[in-house]
């Protein structure tokens, strides 16, 4: 199964942001492309929490990814992108 990615909420502007590095935006888009394919190779974002479709992941060496996978739609829901560097 392949995952249709979505941004959603925060994730609109920052993705807008990114996309002025050309390194950070192959980055980011690299990794999305990855979890189109694989969205639970990504660490749950709240491990005690019981809600495992909660997913983040880094990119780039500096970027953190935040998203929940819905199973049923068959998509990934981008709500936060971080770029440290």
């Amino acid at each position: 199964m392949s995952y249709r990615p979505t941004l959603a909420g925060e994730a609109l502007a920052q993705f807008a942001d990114l996309q002025d590095d050309s390194a950070v935006y192959d980055a980011l888009m690299s990794r999305i492309v990855e979890l189109t394919r694989d969205p639970w190779d990504a660490w749950a974002a709240y491990p005690a929490g019981g809600e495992p479709e909660f997913r983040q992941t880094q990119f780039g060496g500096q970027g953190l990814l935040s998203f929940r996978v819905d199973e049923d739609a068959g998509t990934l829901i981008i709500f936060d992108i971080l770029w440290a560097g």
